[in-house]
Formats: structure tokens, C-alpha cells, sequence
């Protein structure tokens, strides 16, 4: 479902709890803390559609973080938040409006590049990530991938678009995940 409404939390129940204050900072992931909390303080003023891109292993964080400003921005803005696998298995099944995603203050698409590659999966990607630029709306993505392979999952287009208009944040460290099952 893609929520798009000031009134309505956009973010699946298991991601409403994500903030920066629940957020484990570290020397790992210190810059990524900063730099999210500097994009929400900023957000007004971001020109260009210029978002974030939060790059990483599993588990350091970047849903989390991408939550986290979500979470911050909803209540004044127009937030729409999902998790690519999913929403492109809705597209495939179901009616999914475009003009959420494209026309949200921000849209975080998390999981990008973990979607099935196919001509129509990039087809789709590119309307979506076209669309936010043409419109001039930030976006952040959180990806497993490094620049190369986020390039290879999504195709030249869709990458050279994520790439060239948002800032690269790479989240390193253990998996937080892991390391709190191991406690």
C-alpha cells in the first residue's frame, strides 16, 4: 500500500520505531549518522531533487536510518516509503498510482537493486527514479550493493541517475542485527 498522507504514518509498523535517537551510533557509522540528520534539518531548503544514497552490508544500519528520516519528515511533509521488492510485485499484480511515488516531498525506496532483474523490473525503476528527478524531488535509497554492482542490478541508466544526483553514504560495521541475537 503507498501511503501518501500527512494524517496516516507512511512506514510499515516493524519501521515506526526507527529514529535517530533509537539509532546505534558508532565510529562505523558516525558520517551516515550526521549527514541524515543534517539532510532532515535541511530538508526545506534541498534543491534539485538531491536525496541520499545509504550503501552498505546487511545490517549496518541504513534502513534504519532511512526510517529514521521518514519518520522525522512525516509530519510536516509528504512522505512515501517502500521497499522495492515489494512494490514491484504489486505493480505486477495490482494497480500501484504512479503519481504517489512520483510527486511525495520524499520518497525512500529501500532494498533497491534487490529486485528481480528483468526489461520491465528497469522499466519501471526508470519511470520511478526519472519521474522523482523531473519533478525535482528528493529521494533516498538504501541499497547492499557497491556503486559496481548497484550498477549491474539496476542497469546504466537507472544508477547514473541514482549516482549523479544524490549524496553516497556508505554505512560499515558488524551486523547490528546478528550482533543483538548474539547479546
Amino acid at each position: 500500500m503507498i501511503l501518501i498522507t500527512r494524517n496516516v504514518n507512511p512506514l510499515p509498523p516493524g519501521l515506526r520505531q526507527h529514529t535517530f535517537e533509537t539509532f546505534k551510533v558508532s565510529g562505523f557509522n558516525r558520517t551516515g549518522f550526521d549527514a541524515c540528520c543534517t539532510f532532515v534539518r535541511n530538508f526545506g531548503k534541498v534543491e534539485g531533487g538531491q536525496g541520499l544514497l545509504l550503501l552498505g552490508s546487511s545490517g549496518t544500519g541504513k534502513t534504519h536510518l532511512a526510517a529514521a528520516i521518514a519518520n522525522s519528515l512525516k509530519d510536516h511533509y509528504s512522505v512515501v516509503f517502500a521497499h522495492m521488492p515489494t512494490l514491484l510485485d504489486r505493480m505486477r499484480t495490482t494497480t500501484v498510482p504512479l503519481e504517489p511515488l512520483l510527486s511525495a516531498d520524499l520518497l525512500v525506496l529501500d532494498d533497491i537493486g534487490s529486485e528481480r532483474e528483468t526489461g520491465w523490473t528497469m522499466e519501471r525503476l526508470l519511470i520511478i527514479v526519472d519521474g522523482r528527478l523531473t519533478n525535482l524531488k528528493p529521494t533516498v535509497f538504501t541499497t547492499n550493493y557497491d556503486i559496481v554492482d548497484l550498477e549491474k542490478r539496476v542497469g546504466m541508466r537507472v544508477a547514473s541517475r541514482i549516482l549523479g544526483h544524490n549524496v553516497q553514504l556508505l554505512l560499515e560495521g558488524p551486523d547490528w542485527r546478528l550482533t543483538r541475537l548474539n547479546n
